[in-house]
């Protein structure tokens, strides 16, 4: 990207803007060289260099052998369009050949050109990749400068430093793919400036085309004023033609995107109103049917010098901006703004170094993981201009030394504005490159500046979960515009946010941080149309949680009784998407999706173009098996059941028509209810509902063992298990994370009192806590006396400031378990599980930072001599210790 194609200050001069014009100015040749270089002199005064340059080039008709000309004209191109940057190279060439230091800058008769031209053809060399010509001009130009002027030394070896590391990253570029985003997107005129949604369906950007809202030009550049535009992907993944975002933001001045949140609502924007001022930062919400008229953020962040560009964290409580307001590092810096208890926003704190430098930094973006910080650096770490960089802040706030994005995403000059996905695997990018694929096809650009997406392994997943939603109206319906999603904290009853879906798309996202249980009530006009709770295990990675929100039909399509069946007849019906698989899940239009099951005819009918179905009729008590085909390819089929279903109830699956790794492995789930651990009795008719991080729920009902068999599982899914019976509840975690082979995973659940009905299995020493497990067990009971004095421990250390580490060491005995692949697993299952419930104990007391240290599973013990029941002997070695690091 370019600095000057991305920052409204080098595309409107912003302190010479005038009033546009509507038609682009007439610069007549003025007759003669003298005049024209004049009327050009007096341009580049004015800071007008796209009319200086006019005039030169007239002036260059007359006469083109003198260097001063040759120097004017090339100086001009580079201060005006950036997308003509590389036409300066010829004219400088020329004005090198005849330099001096006694410049005389305002007479027309003056043939010599400033030794500036050897670094103004230097900083073009850099540009274009001819690093050792530049290094060659840089100290040409620095043998004229002063010994004493130690500041412009400094920028020199600044300069040289930069080409250093442009030939040591070109030499070891990453394994990046990046794509043109295609002429629906991109113009001959500069798109800038790409936010995306965190599903990657929405897409807004900056574009300079006739088209903007009234049509004018600034003066200055030339350039139509800035809009921003919004595109939509389609059901096949392309972006559609970008339309004007919205009357209430764009107007017939300058309207820039900066930032938008990972949920999609609430976008920044910069925003030149005319006033003599050089621009602001604003923000608009959606409020489900539009976007509000845009709000200048307060004087804390606003001032009378520059700020460029701002995000804000996913929760929405921190605010990093940019300024060259007095008393920072450099030029431009980022600073800090945290949302004070009023809602109004604390006073700037600038974060300092290493992100600010004695240079520029703009540009920040936080990753939806809310660690991994983005920015742009033209430091001694640059390669040339503006590189992108990346941090990671830690537990205490604090940034790590920045790294390099490398090349081919930095270029020798500006790259500026980088947005990632909530997995940092994918990006969105504006350049004024053109890139060569891993193909070697090469993937033009359509003019000025271009908006590109690639993908890059270069930062870790860090653990969160993207949920991602779609409200499906009935197939003749339109989506309606009173539709919201409110999502609140099980454990703290407090509301995480309310939000909206796209109003095109009818689609949503949430980040869902590890370790937690959010109720999600979907609402149509303030009433509550159906409701779910959705659960994050704490030891997960990246994953995304996929959800189908059927709307009632309203009005009844041609055939769409028999396509649909008779929903009058059965409380119970089923939502399907069908996706080509679980990497690219792509939505597909016409597969065939069939259900079936005993006693009854095969159901087949159609996805829809967005790859769905809704509304399909099921019968109670039964089993049925799911699966979708399309050009010949069918997906594994999915298998669940309506047994023991009362009442309305509503399934939502998701299948593929393609293959995926793991299908092959068959998981399934035997879970045993007993009623505490002393008695042991099996508990029948509970109630189970079975509820996985990839989006599928399975409900069913224990026999007269208290047993319920065969539920089948995903690979590397982490599932909930919640258990009622008479108004008793219980929950439990089973996780097929890692699982390579078919297997049937066991899970005794005690539906009442658990461990507690026996003496306390546990040792509270100091800030260790240690349980003793007996045979195959692996859950750290909570209602141990113990374990309640360690919560409040850990509780008091972290109100008194504390930050809170633990150290976690699991063991099993030698005796052999029947459960666990091995020992190992075991050992390590018990780790899991005892930081899984320690995090949610801590949650209810109000702490949610909790890192985990030390994560040790061992097998440990004498020999295993075909005595299990000799208890003494193995269960000292059956343990969990976790320790409150001070």
């Amino acid at each position: 990207m370019k600095k000057s194609a991305l920052f409204a200050v080098c595309f409107l001069f912003l302190n010479a803007l005038f009033v546009a014009q509507e038609a682009t100015p007439v610069f007549k040749d003025k007759g003669s060289y003298k005049k024209n270089f004049l009327e050009g002199n007096l341009n580049i005064g004015d800071m007008e260099y796209d009319v200086a340059l006019k005039y030169f080039l007239y002036a260059y008709k007359y006469d083109s052998t003198t260097a001063n000309v040759n120097f004017k004209v090339g100086f001009c191109y580079i201060k005006s369009n950036d997308s003509q940057k590389h036409l300066a190279e010829k004219y400088l060439e020329k004005a090198v050949t005849n330099v001096t230091k006694r410049y005389i800058d305002d007479d027309p008769t003056f043939k010599k050109a400033p030794i500036q031209a050897y670094f103004y053809l230097g900083q073009m060399y850099h540009l274009d990749g001819r690093l050792d010509e530049a290094l060659k001009m840089y100290e040409t130009y620095e043998s004229y400068v002063n010994p004493k002027d130690k500041e412009e030394h400094r920028w020199i070896e600044h300069f040289k430093t930069q080409i250093q590391n442009a030939k040591r990253m070109l030499g070891a570029p990453l394994n990046v793919s990046m794509k043109n985003l295609g002429p629906k997107i991109n113009s001959q005129y500069p798109e800038y400036s790409p936010v995306i949604t965190a599903d990657e369906q929405v897409l807004y950007y900056t574009t300079r085309r006739p088209t903007t809202t009234g049509g004018m030009r600034a003066e200055g550049d030339g350039n139509y004023y800035e809009d921003i535009v919004v595109s939509y992907k389609d059901k096949d993944g392309n972006w559609g033609e970008p339309a004007t975002i919205s009357p209430f933001i764009n107007t017939n001045g300058n309207e820039a995107t900066i930032s938008l949140t990972p949920d999609g609502q609430t976008l920044i924007i910069y925003k030149d109103i005319g006033d003599g001022r050089s621009g602001d930062i604003y923000y608009s919400s959606f409020d489900g049917k539009d976007w509000t008229i845009p709000t200048r953020f307060g004087s804390n962040i606003n001032t009378e010098y520059w700020e460029t560009h701002a995000c804000l964290s996913r929760d929405g409580q921190t605010l990093y901006f940019v300024s060259d307001r007095p008393g920072g590092l450099g030029g431009r810096d980022i600073y800090r703004c945290v949302k004070l208890p009023n809602g109004q926003w604390s006073l700037a704190t600038n974060v300092g170094a290493p992100i600010n430098t004695p240079y520029d930094e703009d540009g920040p973006f936080l990753g939806a993981d809310g660690i991994t910080f983005y920015f742009s650096s033209n430091g001694d770490k640059s390669m040339g201009g503006f590189d992108i960089m990346f941090s990671i802040i830690d537990e205490n706030g604090k940034f790590s030394e920045p790294m390099s994005m490398g090349t081919p995403i930095n270029t020798t000059d500006d790259d500026v504005f980088y947005v990632a996905t909530p997995d940092n695997k994918h990006f969105y990018l504006s350049s004024s490159h053109e890139y060569i694929n891993k193909n070697d096809v090469h993937d033009k650009s359509y003019g000025d500046k271009d908006l590109y997406v690639g993908s890059v392994d270069l930062i870790k997943e860090n653990p969160l979960a993207l949920f991602k939603g779609r409200f499906s109206p009935g197939p003749c319906d339109s989506l309606p515009d009173d539709l919201s999603i409110i999502v609140t904290s099980v454990s703290t009853g407090e509301v995480v946010g309310t939000y909206r879906p796209q109003r095109k798309t009818g689609t949503f996202s949430v980040i869902i941080p590890p370790g937690s249980k959010y109720h999600f009530s979907y609402q149509q006009n303030g009433n509550e149309i159906s409701s779910e709770d959705v659960f994050v295990p704490a030891d997960i990675a990246y994953e995304e949680i996929q959800k189908a929100i059927g709307l009632k039909p309203i009005n009844t399509c041609p055939g769409a009784e028999n396509m649909l069946g008779d929903t009058t007849k059965s409380p119970v019906a089923l939502n399907v998407l069908v996706l080509n698989n679980k990497k690219d899940k792509k939505p597909i239009h016409n597969a065939v999706i069939t259900l079936k099951t005993k006693g009854t005819p095969d159901f087949t009918t159609k996805s829809d173009e967005d790859g769905r179905r809704n509304a399909i009729a099921l019968a109670t008590e039964k089993s049925y098996e799911l699966q979708a085909t399309s050009n010949g390819k069918s997906g594994k089929a999915v298998v669940f059941n309506t047994i023991g279903v009362k009442g309305k109830k509503v399934y939502e699956k998701t299948i593929y028509v393609e293959k995926n790794p793991g299908d092959d492995t068959e998981l399934n789930l035997a879970l045993t209810i007993l009623n505490n651990r002393k008695n042991q009795q099996p508990v029948a008719n509970a109630n189970v509902t079975i509820v996985g991080t990839d989006g599928s729920t399975v409900t069913g009902t224990t026999n007269e063992k208290g047993i319920l068999n065969n539920v089948a599982l995903n690979p590397d899914v982490n599932y909930e298990v919640n258990i009622e019976k008479d108004g008793v509840t219980k929950s439990a975690v089973v996780s097929t994370q890692g699982f390579k082979k078919s297997r049937t995973v066991n899970k005794t659940v005690y539906l009442k009192g658990g461990a507690s009905e026996v003496p306390d299995n546990s040792v509270l020493e100091g800030d260790c806590f240690t349980f003793y497990f007996k045979y195959n067990m692996n859950e750290v009971d909570e209602t141990a006396p113990n374990y309640k004095k360690f919560v409040e421990i850990i509780t008091a250390f972290k109100n008194g400031g504390g930050k809170v580490t633990i150290d976690v060491n699991a063991s099993a005995s030698t005796v052999p378990t029947h459960k666990y692949t091995s020992n190992k697993e075991l050992a390590q299952t018990r780790a899991n599980e005892s930081i899984f419930k320690l995090k949610n104990s801590l949650k209810k007391n109000g702490i949610t930072e909790i890192t985990t240290g030390t994560n040790e599973a061992s097998v440990n013990g004498p020999a295993y001599n075909h005595d299990r029941n000799n208890t003494e002997l193995y269960e000292k070695y059956q343990y969990v210790k976790i320790c409150l690091k001070r």
